[in-house]
C-alpha cells in the first residue's frame, strides 16, 4: 500500500528528471570496485518511474563503474536537497543495457548533444598525458558527429535501470528530524530513528 512519504519521495525524483536545477538530479551512485571499495560518483538522473520501482541512468560501457556494476550488480544512491533540508538514500540491484531496446529508446530519446560524449577518444579513467587539451577528436569540438560516428558512440553508450529495493528518507528539522524507510515493491513504511 503507498504511503505518502513513499509518494512524496518518488514524485521528488520525478520532478528531478524534468527541472535541471532540482537538487535531486544529480546524486551519488555507489558500486564496489574490484578490491571491496565504495566506488561512487555523480550522474544525472534521467527517468523515475514509480510504476516499475526503476530508476535510470546513463554511462560509457568503457567506464570502470559499468565493469563494477556488471560484476556486482548492486548499488545505492544518494539524493540531498540542501534547501529542503532532505536526503534520499536508495539501495537496489543494478540493471545494464546496451544494444537492446532499453538503450535505444534511452539513446533516441537524449539530447543529440549528449552523444558526442560517447565518442571521447579516451575511455573514462584512462591516464592521460598532461598536455592533452580535450579527448573529442579535434573535428567534434565544433560539430556534430556523422552518422558513421554516432553508431560507433551508441556501441559505447550503456543504459543502468536501478530496480529499487529500498528507500531512507530523511528530513532534517529543528523541531526533530523525521527518518522513514520505505520497502519495495510493497511500499511497507516504517517510521525510523533519525
Amino acid at each position: 500500500m503507498e504511503t505518502a512519504e513513499h509518494v512524496r519521495c518518488w514524485e521528488a525524483l520525478a520532478l528531478a528528471t524534468r527541472q535541471r536545477d532540482h537538487a535531486f538530479r544529480t546524486p551519488v551512485l555507489l558500486s564496489v570496485d574490484e578490491e571491496g571499495y565504495p566506488n561512487g560518483r555523480v550522474m544525472t538522473l534521467r527517468e523515475a518511474d514509480i510504476e516499475r520501482q526503476i530508476l535510470r541512468f546513463h554511462l560509457d560501457r568503457r567506464s570502470p563503474k559499468f565493469h563494477q556494476w556488471q560484476s556486482l550488480p548492486v548499488t545505492g544512491a544518494v539524493f540531498y536537497d540542501r534547501q529542503a533540508k532532505w536526503q534520499i538514500r536508495v539501495r537496489g540491484v543494478a540493471q545494464l543495457h546496451y544494444e537492446d531496446d532499453v538503450a535505444r529508446v534511452a539513446w533516441n530519446n537524449s539530447h543529440p548533444m549528449c552523444h558526442r560524449t560517447y565518442l571521447t577518444e579516451a575511455a573514462p579513467g584512462e591516464e592521460l598525458d598532461w598536455d592533452v587539451e580535450s579527448t573529442y577528436p579535434a573535428h567534434l569540438l565544433r560539430q556534430r558527429p556523422s552518422t558513421e560516428e554516432l553508431e560507433t558512440a551508441y556501441a559505447r553508450f550503456a543504459v543502468l535501470l536501478v530496480r529499487v529495493a529500498d528507500m531512507d528518507s530523511l528530513h532534517l528539522a529543528g523541531t526533530g528530524h523525521q527518518r522513514f524507510r520505505i520497502e519495495s515493491p510493497s511500499f511497507d513504511t516504517v517510521r525510523l530513528a533519525p
